[in-house]
């Protein structure tokens, strides 16, 4: 049986989770750190081919409030402009090179044990927004003003850092109701673990202590983009002095 203390007010469902719930209910261990190694690969790759991404979404606000992945999250969201799209699919081939799997309808899926969301963004008017019409009806507050996009900056996020925007309040605080005072349920795929299935979209978890620490462990992570482009290197040598 699950057991947690609750009030409702306005609708509202207000949950409080004691230490031991938090840990018990938080996305796997193993879950924890395929999300850190996909994106540190993912920050290593698109820096080397000189293509400008920030985090997103669930993402950006794992970075500010946690310092790393949401504990109960269980995937990555990140952003790039639509001139850098063409780059990006020329280079797909290099996150295979690595191991994963590439999706791609509305947007670009990078997975192995879990999935990052690559979003595509173009700018319309004064704001920064979803390049893709049915994305931008999904999600209408996720947007960046100039000032609040550019220039990017890096976040911690775990044991390593990622590039985000330059102003993170204004855009979370349109896209996430009380987000330095509550874990909110927005999205049904963050309904994975037994204890949440029967928890509904409206229910915010008090923030504590431990509910404010990030999903774990952060590493070890592996340093893959550099093994895989030295093999690279060194079969292409192999095979200059075999001609």
């Amino acid at each position: 049986m699950y057991c947690y203390a609750y009030l409702l007010e306005h609708n509202w469902r207000y949950v409080f989770l004691n230490d031991e719930q938090v840990k018990r209910y938080r996305i796997s261990e193993k879950k924890a750190l395929s999300l850190y190694q996909l994106m540190k690969d993912t920050h290593e790759l698109l820096g080397k081919n000189n293509i400008n991404y920030w985090i997103e979404g669930g993402t950006l606000l794992g970075a500010v409030r946690h310092q790393g992945i949401i504990p109960f999250d269980d995937d990555l969201d990140i952003g790039i402009m639509h001139e850098d799209e063409i780059h990006l699919q020329q280079i797909l081939p290099q996150f295979e090179q690595l191991g994963y799997r590439v999706k791609h309808n509305k947007i670009y899926v990078i997975c192995g044990e879990r999935c990052l969301n690559i979003f595509v963004f173009h700018k319309e008017n004064d704001k920064f927004v979803h390049f893709n019409q049915s994305m931008r009806n999904k999600y209408p507050n996720d947007f960046f003003y100039d000032y609040e996009l550019y220039p990017l900056k890096k976040y911690k996020f775990g044991s390593i850092e990622v590039y985000g925007p330059s102003e993170y309040k204004e855009h979370l605080n349109r896209q996430y109701l009380e987000w330095d005072k509550y874990v909110i349920i927005y999205s049904p795929h963050s309904l994975h673990l037994p204890f949440l299935s029967n928890i509904k979209k409206k229910t915010k978890f008090i923030l504590t202590p431990e509910l404010l620490k990030p999903a774990q462990p952060l590493g070890p992570l592996e340093d893959k983009v550099n093994i895989v482009n030295s093999a690279t290197f060194i079969g292409m040598c192999e095979d200059m002095a075999y001609n």
